[in-house]
């Protein structure tokens, strides 16, 4: 267990440093997910058994490859894999091979309950308006959608028509996540992006008009922004009425153009850190309730809340009245990510799609599942992924906690807490453990701290896999241990 001394060396020196993928950040990294013998019909074989001890809803992610072009490429912070959008043809290719993707899971998810449904992307409003109905038929020909789910598809401003509005809502989908990341126009042209502030607002306009809810993204900590440019962009937005607010930082990481070429034009972590501050401020004075380090929400008319899918991916596993419920989460398409969590018992896994739209598209060929690689959660593993998740809801059940794994959060990670207090950034009762004060904004650092031990063990693992003097030795090359051969047309291992 690590000392105090350790705990508060380790804040002192990563405080100042930029933490990746603050939005979606979870354990282990996906550069650990090394395992290329992904058995997909043994996954699906294991979660229809531990949904007998723990029934299981699925979360349906549905990607979209494609994204307009932008210089610099992939709007210069984008981790996420993406192929250049040319034309409406590559739509209509992509949407056979989903539908052959669907073919292949139909016998494991029959009578499988949705919890709800996300369209995401790469772009996924770059379809035709008449495409949407399709892209909805895909889906129900291998699931019943409830009539009262949560169905989201996020998509960029320039790319959105009232009327492809007006079709997404006439075929179910009803509710707009915009990525609108900087509404001043100067600014946006950081990004390459050839996107206009009156396109966010006439899109706005359109969703209120048609009755669909929408939450708007806006990114913080641009280079030449100010606080000034920043509060101004998020009172224009509060002022459309909208209900949710997603604000976080700019991602600075892997071999991006922000990491790698403009990391001196960049403000400072102390100034991004008052920007935060100083955005959270400004959006309770608002009425806005913080719920995530990044997301906030206030009650509208018609709704308490607008952001089920991403809610349910906090609690994965969760305890109701003496039964342990579940939430898995099937990524369907190109470089969709699935997790099937099994039990703390019996953990299950999480894999990756091929991330090459021509990799995704020959494993179909062949009728083979187009998973690239994969990692098997351990018990470790797993719960620290939950608590990975809970903690972007900013609260530990210890109750819970300890009825899903048996062991009390607070003890496993003592020393912690208590530095943790010492600095103003938790608090700890008999009830839960919150994220406080300036430990919200550095939340990627604190889940990093009480994965440390754990991750530093992979990490030797993963050296003595590579240099062949370990048992996994074959699993992180890339060998399939029936063969002893690389499996076809495998990319490398990349982190995302």
């Amino acid at each position: 267990m690590l000392e105090p001394r350790d705990i508060r060396a380790y804040i002192d020196k990563h405080r100042t440093r930029r933490q990746s993928n603050k939005v979606l950040h979870g354990h282990p990294s996906p550069g650990f997910w090394n395992d290329r013998d992904v058995q997909v019909t043994e996954i699906m074989r294991q979660r229809a058994e531990s949904s007998a001890t723990a029934p299981k809803r699925l979360n349906l992610y549905v990607g979209t490859p494609y994204c307009l072009p932008t210089e610099p490429d992939r709007c210069g912070f984008c981790l996420f894999p993406s192929e250049v959008y040319k034309d409406r043809r590559q739509l209509d290719v992509y949407l056979t091979y989903l539908r052959k993707e669907g073919e292949l899971f139909r016998r494991h998810l029959e009578g499988v309950e949705l919890a709800s449904i996300y369209f995401g992307g790469g772009t996924s409003n770059l379809y035709n308006a008449d495409q949407y109905a399709e892209l909805m038929s895909v889906v129900g020909e291998v699931f019943e959608i409830p009539p009262q789910i949560e169905v989201t598809l996020e998509g960029i401003p320039q790319t959105f028509t009232h009327d492809k509005l007006a079709a997404m809502k006439a075929c179910g989908i009803n509710r707009i996540s915009m990525g609108v990341q900087q509404v001043d126009d100067e600014l946006i042209k950081a990004s390459g992006r050839r996107q206009k502030s009156s396109q966010v607002f006439r899109t706005i306009a359109s969703c209120q008009e048609l009755g669909l809810p929408i939450s708007v993204d806006l990114i913080f900590g641009w280079p030449n922004q100010t606080v000034d440019h920043m509060l101004r962009d998020l009172a224009a937005v509060v002022a459309t009425g909208i209900s949710h607010i997603t604000h976080y930082e700019l991602n600075v990481a892997g071999r991006t153009d922000f990491s790698r070429r403009r990391r001196d034009a960049l403000p400072s972590i102390e100034q991004n850190l008052e920007m935060y501050r100083l955005g959270k401020e400004f959006l309770e004075s608002k009425g806005y309730h913080q719920v995530t380090p990044y997301d906030f929400e206030r009650p509208s008319d018609t709704h308490d809340s607008s952001y089920l899918y991403e809610e349910l991916f906090r609690r994965p596993l969760r305890a109701e009245r003496g039964q342990l419920l579940g939430f898995d989460a099937w990524g369907w398409g190109y470089a969709g990510i699935s997790f099937f969590f099994g039990a703390p018992t019996s953990p299950g896994w999480a894999y990756i799609n091929q991330i090459h739209i021509d990799d995704y598209y020959r494993d179909l060929d062949k009728e083979h599942y187009p998973v690239m690689r994969g990692f098997r959660y351990s018990e470790a593993d797993l719960r620290l992924h939950l608590l990975f998740q809970e903690l972007q809801g900013l609260s530990i059940d210890r109750t819970e906690h300890a009825a899903i794994f048996g062991r009390d959060v607070v003890q496993d990670f003592q020393p912690i807490w208590d530095v943790l207090e010492e600095r103003g950034w938790a608090r700890v009762d008999n009830v839960a453990v919150s994220i406080t004060g300036d430990g919200v904004f550095h939340l990627p650092l604190v889940q990093n701290l009480l994965a440390r031990e754990r991750t530093e063990d992979m990490r030797r693992q993963r050296k003595m896999a590579e240099t062949g003097l370990g048992p996994l030795a074959g699993v992180a090359s890339g060998i399939v241990p029936e063969t002893g051969r690389p499996p076809a047309s495998a990319p490398a291992a990349r982190v995302l």
